[in-house]
């Protein structure tokens, strides 16, 4: 099952190619390595860095490509959705 959630709308693009993404609800922060989408449901990048106070967060997000950028301004409403990490099996067993 696939989870989706609002991110919130776009700050500002820095130099370096970087979303930086003022994040709507504070109280549900994606975590590290979600896929960020925008409203139509295509891939813009992931989330690498959760920044600011913890009352007004912003999320940095780094583009799959610098083509998306072309269609990302200021105000963008973008979403994320979670990445189901895989459970690594520990050897050994129950002791």
């Amino acid at each position: 099952m696939k989870t989706f959630g609002l991110l919130g709308t776009v700050h500002i693009i820095t130099r370096d190619k970087l979303i930086i993404v003022r994040i709507g609800k504070p109280e549900s922060i994606p975590e590290i390595g979600s896929k960020v989408l925008d409203a139509n449901g295509f891939e813009v990048g992931r989330v690498i860095d959760i920044i600011g106070p913890i009352n007004n967060p912003f999320a940095v997000v780094k583009p799959l490509s610098y083509s998306v950028l072309s269609s990302i301004k200021p105000s963008t409403v973008l979403f994320y959705r979670v990445v189901k990490r895989k459970s690594v099996a520990k050897k050994g067993g129950v002791r």
